[in-house]
């Protein structure tokens, strides 16, 4: 018991860690909105709630959602709904399967796939069949060229 305490204790650490290197230099609105779209990138399998929000941008999340619309021009919590789900499309794409078992965030495949539907009104299987289709690409607009 005491060994899984301090195991979860050292995972925290580490992902509170990892979620700080993100904002390395993030003095600004789009280092911040830029460091989120990073850290969504690569954890779209988590759910990533206010207080990781909060966490990573050192700001509320009401503000952060204000400023990355003012930044992209999208709803935050609309484009990262869409966002895992078009990265959870382009798994199953590569894996060629058409139920995968990692579909977390979200509970259950039929949560997944009727949220998929609702949100692009195109079916999973529909989507995987037409790889070409672009449904959420990841938001550029925030990200400086230099």
């Amino acid at each position: 018991m005491l060994f899984r305490i301090k195991k979860t204790i050292r995972i925290a650490k580490s992902q509170t860690t990892n979620a700080f290197s993100y904002l390395k230099g993030a003095n600004n609105k789009m280092d911040k909105v830029n460091a989120v779209i990073q850290y969504i990138e690569q954890h779209y399998h988590d759910e990533i709630c206010n207080a990781r929000v909060e966490t990573l941008t050192g700001c509320s999340f009401s503000d952060f959602s204000d400023e990355f619309q003012k930044v992209t021009g999208l709803q935050f919590l609309r484009y990262l709904i869409r966002r895992q789900l078009t990265l959870i499309k382009e798994e199953l794409c590569r894996t060629k399967e058409s139920q995968v078992e990692n579909y977390s965030p979200f509970n259950s495949w039929d949560e997944f796939s009727n949220l998929f539907r609702c949100e692009f009104k195109i079916t999973v299987d529909s989507a995987i069949a037409n790889k070409h289709i672009i449904l959420q690409e990841r938001e550029n607009r925030g990200i400086s060229d230099d």
